[in-house]
């Protein structure tokens, strides 16, 4: 009797709990994985259960399930929503409905549709990870980071939120939260083949080449053949200038069949370095032949113009490149980059607001509009800046070259030099190595700075700021004949924008030859007519050369635009109507004159030489760190 109650007993809770299992929408069901040799077969099965009864809310559920399987959106949404309405509070239908729309690309609804499962079952994990990435969609990182916090509370041993953590982190340019997740996910799963991958990316990225390079010896040990590891010791190398390196790398995946489209971009870039353009664009070109849309080929194309000067041809590529994608922020920075290297600022804002509006988290982003607001003495807001993004990674190169170059508008030229000489023991390039050659020119330790600059020109000779700082030092030296020789090679050229005729121009009247320096800078003009440094230069010219009347006309015509020279035109126009004995426009102009140099309400310093206006000059490389990265 006793053993017969029991068996009822057992019988009744079993009933119990399989009642409960089919009213509580939320408790989790066991779901037939899909693949594709069962997903065609499943879907036809559930379209019968569903034809059978359509009020059979599974069968509803399942079809939707098969259908975004096969990628067939609309029809997934159909079914899903069916669904939905016949139980509106089941979190695994409305995550289904969250998960189609989201491969609608509507995301914005589909954090609602998920969102609104939370409402309903808060401890299920998947949700919070499905809003991370519906958050990294719409860009708002912040709010991706706190689902996946979220999640991490809740279950410490999640392996995909961490894995997306990182991933994210990376996106937000916060390499340091990247290896913390990257490390608590090697403590979980310490042979996880694609989280060694992620933390050797992260290394790369960040600049930290030598744990990099350990971290990639390690695990090439573990699997000699591992091509992604190969690949990004191909793209270290490159980044370390270590060229018989990665030409070894890429003759190696080239043997296993592994090349890929950014392999032979590096390979371009490397053959280029050897002096060997013509072959580096065989190789691109080959790459756009297979496919015209390859961006990457594209920016390779616009990295080898830049090598060779010509900026006008690289930033035709990248325009090209924004033509075929027109979201990348990365191609935008790129663009505002190559008009501020041209002095083409108002373009360059542009470009760089549209790089900050689709993602203003990159910290070279940030770096550039820092550097802008520099230049326009906003040294305040810089210093701001610079606190904020030292949270973020405070040994990056570039973040520390901004600092420096704060300290030298600020005249603290002996503490620029030494936060220069730190930043190059923890890494050397060309960006640092300039910038402590122009620190070392300003402090009048000209031998010094010389020698920075051959170095500089030995690695590349057509780069113009050195070539410019090179002939200022050669000046101080008395090298005046060094100088002008090198000057006048660039009078040809476009990387200088005019200022190679100024610099040549003033060697001239540095030996009292006017005519020959009016010439230069009218020539200049011809090409450059809104370049104010000739126009202040051939005024000055004319002044000493008593030609009122040249000097009239360019002057009036200068002050149509705006320009930092706006006071010393208006000054120069003054004694110019004096000359010229025209009271009234002597009277007027000097009226102007005055409002603008107001001591009570002046706001606007004197024009910075442009020696000292320079942006980054290697704004490629950002793009070589971290292309695998976004490609991920």
């Amino acid at each position: 009797m006793h053993s017969k109650f029991l068996q009822y007993l057992l019988i009744y809770f079993s009933l119990l709990i399989a009642f409960n299992g089919c009213s509580n929408p939320n408790l989790p069901l066991l779901r037939q994985p899909l693949n594709r040799a069962n997903v065609d077969s499943f879907v036809e099965q559930q379209e019968e259960r569903f034809n059978d009864d359509k009020n059979n809310l599974d069968a509803a559920f399942e079809l939707a399930r098969g259908r975004l399987f096969l990628r067939e959106n609309e029809q997934a949404e159909g079914a899903v929503r069916v669904a939905v309405q016949g139980s509106p509070l089941n979190a695994e239908y409305l995550e289904l409905l969250g998960k189609v729309l989201y491969a609608k690309e509507r995301y914005a609804d589909a954090i609602k549709e998920w969102n609104a499962a939370l409402q309903v079952d808060p401890d299920r994990l998947s949700l919070y990870l499905n809003l991370a990435l519906g958050y990294e969609q719409i860009r708002e990182y912040e709010k991706a980071v706190v689902s996946l916090d979220e999640a991490l509370q809740r279950d410490g041993n999640y392996v995909e939120a961490y894995f997306h953590m990182a991933r994210i982190q990376i996106k937000r340019q916060n390499y340091e939260s990247a290896l913390e997740a990257v490390e608590n996910l090697l403590v979980l799963e310490p042979s996880n083949k694609d989280v060694q991958l992620l933390r050797l990316r992260i290394f790369v990225a960040q600049g930290n080449y030598y744990p990099a390079s350990v971290l990639a010896t390690e695990l090439l040990a573990q699997d000699p053949q591992w091509v992604e590891v190969l690949r990004e010791q191909l793209r270290l190398f490159y980044l370390q200038q270590k060229p018989d390196d990665a030409l070894s790398r890429i003759k190696e995946l080239a043997r296993m069949g592994k090349l890929e489209p950014e392999d032979q971009l590096i390979y371009a870039l490397l053959l280029s370095k050897q002096g060997r353009q013509a072959t580096a664009n065989q190789v691109l070109e080959d790459l756009l032949r297979r496919d015209p849309t390859n961006v990457e080929a594209l920016l390779g194309r616009a990295q080898l113009s830049l090598q060779v000067g010509e900026y006008q041809d690289a930033l035709k590529l990248v325009e090209k490149a924004l033509e075929i994608q027109n979201q990348r922020a990365d191609l935008y920075y790129l663009r505002a980059s190559l008009l501020f290297q041209r002095r083409d600022y108002l373009r360059g804002d542009i470009a760089l607001a549209r790089a900050l509006e689709l993602d203003d988290r990159p910290l070279p982003y940030q770096l550039l509009d820092a550097r802008r607001k520099l230049m326009r003495g906003e040294m305040q807001q810089v210093e701001r800046i610079i606190e904020k993004l030292k949270q973020q990674d405070a040994t990056n190169v570039y973040l520390l070259t901004l600092q420096a170059d704060l300290l030298v508008t600020q005249g603290k030229y002996d503490k620029a030099e030494t936060l220069l000489r730190q930043a190059l023991v923890v890494r050397e390039t060309f960006t640092l190595r300039f910038s402590l050659a122009r620190v070392l020119y300003l402090q009048r330790k000209y031998p010094l700075a010389l020698s920075y600059t051959e170095d500089l020109l030995k690695d590349s000779p057509t780069h113009w700021e050195s070539v410019y700082l090179q002939s200022m030092t050669l000046l101080q030296l008395d090298q005046t004949e060094q100088a002008l020789k090198m000057s006048e090679d660039f009078l040809a050229r476009e990387e200088s924008q005019g200022l190679a005729h100024r610099l040549v121009a003033d060697i001239k009247r540095y030996r009292g030859q006017e005519q020959a320096a009016q010439e230069v800078l009218i020539r200049g003009l011809e090409r450059y007519p809104r370049q104010f440094y000739l126009i202040e230069a051939l005024s000055s010219s004319y002044l000493v050369t008593r030609q009122y009347k040249e000097a009239k006309v360019i002057l009036e015509n200068a002050l149509k635009a705006e320009s930092s020279f706006q006071s010393i035109f208006l000054d120069r126009l003054v004694a110019v109507y004096r000359q010229l004995n025209d009271q009234v426009a002597y009277q007027r102009t000097l009226r102007q004159f005055q409002q603008l140099n107001d001591p009570i309400s002046i706001q606007q310093s004197l024009s910075v030489p442009p020696l000292f206006q320079l942006l980054s000059t290697e704004p490629m490389e950002s793009f070589v760190n971290t292309s695998s990265l976004h490609r991920d």
